[in-house]
């Protein structure tokens, strides 16, 4: 899903967060950190009309699966919490400066299957990072509260019950539909996905100009795991938007 900017955000419904510390350092150290940062995301969602979804805190970044409808009440209370995290990590640290990378990034979640999969891969980011194999073992999500009785209706809504809610993220089957990842990051795992591809099927990029057979599979698996669209997938394939199109059954 594209990342809009904070403006084009306004009347979206669930909005995905994630916030990184700066040079991508670690916001966390202990556990009582994390708790820390927990207690404030709590303190303060009343105060602006904020429902939390799903959240997970790693060593160095945190991502929050939010509810709102007005995107000027998440700026002032994602700016809230950071605030009020930052003061107290640099004077429990011994340290001045900043401790983030930028603000927050934010995304738009806009349909059912972007919201169940967002879900699943906030909960499961500690398994991706094989900190555990399963996302019930981490300590420092709301995996857990996901099944509390206040989550209950919204629980419902994105996994229909209970059980077919702790089996989806049993099998771990997470479509990873570009969830902020960073753009760096984002890039060498495309062009590693694509060199993967390159080896296993013994082909190269002059012959994915000439044999639509083997140009059709690595343009699926490009739009289906990072959603790109036509002509960043042209891009990177080094074959022509046209090509792609056909492929896709756009409209040229």
């Amino acid at each position: 899903m594209p990342r809009l900017a904070r403006n084009q955000l306004e009347g979206k419904q669930f909005i995905h967060v994630m916030v990184q510390g700066i040079n991508k350092e670690k916001i966390f150290f202990k556990e009582r950190e994390k708790l820390e940062y927990i207690k404030l995301l709590n303190k303060y969602k009343n105060d602006y009309n904020i429902s939390i979804i799903a959240y997970c805190m790693m060593d160095n970044h945190v991502h929050i699966l939010i509810d709102t409808g007005n995107i000027n009440n998440l700026t002032k209370y994602m700016h809230k919490v950071n605030t009020s995290y930052g003061i107290y990590f640099n004077k429990n640290r011994n340290r001045v400066g900043y401790v983030y990378r930028d603000r927050f990034k934010t995304q738009a979640i806009n349909n059912m299957e972007h919201l169940y999969n967002c879900v699943l891969y906030i909960h499961n980011n500690p398994v991706k990072a094989k900190i555990c194999r399963r996302a019930k073992e981490y300590k420092f999500s709301s995996y857990k509260t996901f099944l509390y009785k206040e989550n209950e209706n919204i629980m419902i809504k994105i996994f229909g019950n209970k059980n077919a809610y702790i089996e989806s993220n049993n099998n771990q089957n997470v479509i990873d539909m570009n969830f902020l990842e960073d753009e760096n990051d984002n890039d060498e795992n495309i062009k590693n996905t694509i060199n993967d591809y390159f080896i296993k099927n013994k082909t190269n990029y002059l012959e994915l100009k000439v044999k639509d057979n083997l140009l059709e599979p690595i343009v699926n698996e490009l739009k289906k795991t990072y959603n790109l669209s036509n002509i960043k997938i042209s891009k990177y394939l080094e074959v022509s938007k046209y090509k792609i199109d056909k492929i896709t059954n756009n409209k040229i």
